[in-house]
């Protein structure tokens, strides 16, 4: 199959570098800028941050294929799809946040240096994805669907690889677990479509993993493989990084550590200030209104944010947009899934001379994010809670 994986064929034409602050261009990757991420509910294209771990493969997708195989001790089986049988089965539609396990990585890097693309918080982004359920397609070569199954007695695995060249690896390839898959609650698709469009290639085109909730290091793009297997993926990208190491490990001791923990899968309870932006200058004795995202993972739902205006001593409730889970009563569903973030509003009546801001959120599970962050060597899953001093000006534009 014609693959093009050549820094010099990358797909500059699809992004706006306006909406972006660009951390590497060779691996692309580049966040949103936080200020316009909550424009909308719903995240723009132009505005969905980018993240790679090597050249952007040029897929001709009329020749594209996936492979299926299952290899178990109890069951062997092997498919191969192109695009048309994908489009063929049944079709869903989430509504999901994508967050990258490094978002607000900077936070960690701030204690002390870490291994990783120094991110701020615009590493999340809400999407509608479309396409068909990885449940179907594994039912279709032969894994039971019935999660009471014997088979389902043994933790097994789906892994998946990609297409094109990655810095750390052969290729990029990641896991999660079969039995999450295979719930028909979690909505993990084969994903084909972005907001309603086809994919552009630096999120995944022709194909790729949308597994909501989980983070995003497990949503593999340009989709070559899915292997059901009796253990967790054996790359790099799932035993050798996407780990909280416990803060004594370092780069120099970190090879004896990484056996010792698990990959990372679900994302944790999460808020961030998009408003004021970094730099942004607040007018003294004027109103504002602050504004901001959260998020929560394993299909949690965010029950609430709450904003502080004096470094936490007390903290009040802001207001909410999310999407709405109804039981049919009109009362909110809180054991729904809930698989996008909440978009959210604070008002200050009267900005104070000394402005101090600061953001934690809560999830239906009662967990919240950490008052102080716990530094780790990858400076992955920063939550805690977020603060800001921003820039007052007078009412005469003096400091």
């Amino acid at each position: 199959m014609p693959v093009s994986e050549s820094y010099d064929d990358e797909p500059w034409c699809d992004r706006d570098l306006n909406n972006y602050i660009i951390r590497s261009r060779e691996p692309f990757n580049a966040e949103a800028k936080v200020d316009g991420l909550i424009d909308s509910y719903i995240t723009p294209v132009n505005k969905h941050f980018r993240r790679n771990h090597g050249p952007i493969p040029n897929i001709d997708k009329d020749s594209w294929n996936v492979s299926i195989e299952v290899d178990t001790d109890e069951l062997q089986a092997n498919k191969t799809l192109d695009l048309n049988d994908i489009n063929q089965l049944p079709q869903f539609e989430v509504t999901a946040v994508l967050e990258c396990a490094g978002n607000r990585r900077d936070g960690l890097k701030a204690i002390k240096e870490v291994n990783g693309v120094t991110w701020g918080a615009g590493t999340a982004s809400n999407s509608r994805w479309g396409g068909c359920r990885l449940r179907d397609l594994l039912v279709a070569v032969g894994v039971p669907k019935d999660l009471c199954s014997k088979f389902y007695e043994r933790v097994r695995h789906v892994e998946f690889s990609a297409y094109g060249e990655a810095t750390d690896d052969k290729h990029y390839a990641s896991s999660i677990p079969l039995e999450w898959v295979m719930n028909p609650q979690n909505t993990v698709l084969v994903a084909t479509r972005m907001n309603g469009e086809a994919l552009i290639r630096d999120h995944g085109f022709p194909a790729r993993i949308v597994a909501p909730g989980i983070i995003g290091a497990r949503w593999v793009k340009w989709l070559r493989n899915i292997r059901v297997q009796d253990r967790e993926s054996d790359s790099y990208y799932q035993q050798l990084d996407y780990k909280i190491l416990p803060p004594m490990a370092t780069g120099d001791n970190c090879d004896k550590f990484w056996p010792q923990f698990p990959a990372l899968q679900e994302l944790s309870v999460q808020s961030a200030i998009c408003r004021p932006a970094p730099g942004e200058k607040l007018q003294v004795g004027r109103p504002y209104v602050v504004r901001g995202y959260a998020l929560s993972g394993a299909g949690r739902a965010v029950d609430r944010v709450e904003v502080s205006l004096d470094c936490g001593r007390t903290w009040e409730l802001a207001k909410l947009t999310s999407m709405q889970c109804s039981n049919g009563n009109g009362k909110h569903e809180w054991t729904a899934r809930h698989w996008a973030w909440v978009l959210w509003s604070f008002p200050i009546a009267s900005v104070p001379a000394r402005c101090s801001i600061s953001c934690r959120a809560w999830d239906a599970g009662g967990n919240t994010q950490p008052d102080v962050a716990v530094w780790n060597y990858r400076g992955v899953m920063n939550n805690a809670v977020f603060r800001i001093e921003p820039p007052t000006t007078a009412g005469d534009g003096k400091l």
